[in-house]
């Protein structure tokens, strides 16, 4: 506690001193264009939601579980391999290009071993939905989606690998335009091969899986035509010497990815027990819930984007050893993770009653129930995101460090040990329902955001503090 008190004490004096207007542009020049990925993204998944609805209630049900269930294999392999991000940025950092072109490859090779478990947790993930008792239609028509769905994920390995490569090489912009133009890609493939067009058969949720995975193998050829025609991107030679991978280098990626892995599926995790939770609570509960979760959405995508952003900056000036471009990095970033969270939180309580008719038909009975159980839930979100930007500040920054395996353990003991206890004894105990549920996730997400400050007070890399 004293750490804590030590941090809120210094930090003013601190962010006068070391929040540089240059490091500032820096982050957030690297951020926007990962933010706007993210929502990019976003927009997909909506996009097949919506279409899966067109189909039937019950399509949409499966393809909605089946699709959460792809989530959470997705979020731990590519967590796994997000690991290649602050190492590429000390290489780069140190201007050691060779060893850039080192890691890349090292990166390729461990999607590859990834590709299997990953393929096989997809294909049998509708299986798994009879051990919870879900009906056997759903079951049933889940299969085809995660069929296809297992071999989305294949491709999707790489694209991961892509992605964190181009932001460490200051190169986001590459994977935000493929992703724009991937955007109506996924879309009219998903009407035609869902649907059926001419000679093209409707294939129903198979066809969106499908789309994706055309989508996802096309993007993965693009970043390799890109690296081939770009001058740059060619000197790095990353298709030669594949002999050149090496078993402790594969041996670092894992050792700091798996943790990442594990964090990731941990801030997941609780998100979708909190929806299995609230669905006890009825229909106009789990509607309001849904609403939130989507602008949780939005709230993450922002949060996402500055943190990778902060690992790169963190990485290359710890790469570079030097002291007063670790601090600049760091407080700069610690800074944008506070004004970020609240300004999300301003944003949402001023929006929060407004918000929920984006969602909702006004002629419908139950709406303005609804709308008012939404608006409640926003404003505890807008809480939840005083901590979460901060959090995930402090996060990225340690893993500038290649500190990952702490924070794992900060993070799953915020979420679980803290947060799930404080929604179960709110909603249930006190009476307090979905909003209770909400609010112990506020509580879990603050728990952790203050620990894993204290572990990064607690680093000791040098004089970056003083």
């Amino acid at each position: 506690m004293n750490q804590v008190f030590a941090i809120a004490a210094g930090a003013p004096s601190r962010f006068r001193n070391f929040v540089s207007a240059g490091e500032t542009s820096a982050l957030l020049g690297l951020a926007a264009p990962m933010v706007c990925v993210a929502l990019v993204n976003m927009g997909m998944s909506i996009t097949d939601t919506v279409m899966m609805g067109w189909i039937s209630p019950t399509a949409l049900a499966a393809g909605a579980v089946v699709s959460d269930l792809y989530s959470i294999v997705y979020y731990f392999m590519a967590g796994i391999l997000s690991a290649v991000s602050p190492l590429i940025a000390h290489a780069m950092g140190a201007g050691n290009m060779g060893n850039v072109s080192r890691i890349m490859r090292r990166g390729f090779v461990a999607a590859l071993f990834l590709v299997v478990p990953a393929s096989v947790s997809v294909w049998y993930a509708s299986d798994l939905l009879g051990l919870f008792g879900v009906e056997e239609r759903v079951i049933t028509l889940g299969r085809e989606y995660a069929r296809m769905m297992a071999l989305t994920i294949v491709p999707m390995m790489f694209v991961a690998v892509w992605r964190n490569a181009f932001a460490a090489l200051s190169r986001p912009r590459v994977f935000l335009i493929a992703t724009l133009a991937a955007l109506p890609v996924n879309a009219l493939a998903n009407y035609v091969l869902m649907f059926g067009l001419g000679e093209i058969p409707a294939m129903g949720l198979a066809g969106a899986g499908l789309a994706s995975a055309l989508v996802a193998f096309g993007l993965v050829a693009g970043f390799s035509v890109y690296s081939f025609l770009n001058r740059e991107m060619r000197d790095l030679r990353l298709f030669r010497h594949w002999r050149l991978v090496d078993r402790a280098g594969l041996q670092e990626i894992f050792r700091l990815g798996i943790p990442i892995g594990f964090y990731s599926i941990g801030e997941v995790g609780v998100f979708l027990l909190s929806t299995v939770i609230i669905s006890l609570f009825g229909t106009e509960a789990l509607a309001a819930h849904a609403i939130t979760l989507r602008m949780a959405g939005v709230v993450y995508a922002a949060a996402l984007g500055l943190s990778q952003a902060a690992t790169v900056r963190v990485g290359y000036a710890v790469g570079r050893d030097d002291n007063l471009q670790v601090r600049e990095a760091v407080w700069t970033s610690m800074a944008a993770g506070v004004v970020s969270g609240v300004a999300i939180f301003i944003g949402l309580s001023a929006t929060a009653a407004a918000l929920p008719w984006m969602f909702l038909d006004a002629a419908s009975a139950a709406a303005g129930d609804v709308a008012v159980h939404a608006r409640d839930l926003l404003l505890l979100l807008g809480i939840l995101s005083l901590g979460q930007s901060p959090r995930a500040m402090a996060s990225a920054v340690l893993r500038g460090f290649k500190d990952t395996r702490v924070p794992m353990v900060l993070c799953l003991s915020g979420n679980w040990a803290i947060g799930m206890p404080v929604s179960y004894g709110a909603a249930f105990f006190l009476g307090y329902g979905a909003d209770g549920v909400w609010a112990g996730l506020a509580v879990g997400v603050m728990a952790s955001a203050l620990l894993m400050c204290g572990r990064l007070w607690q680093r000791n890399d040098g004089a970056w503090r003083s």
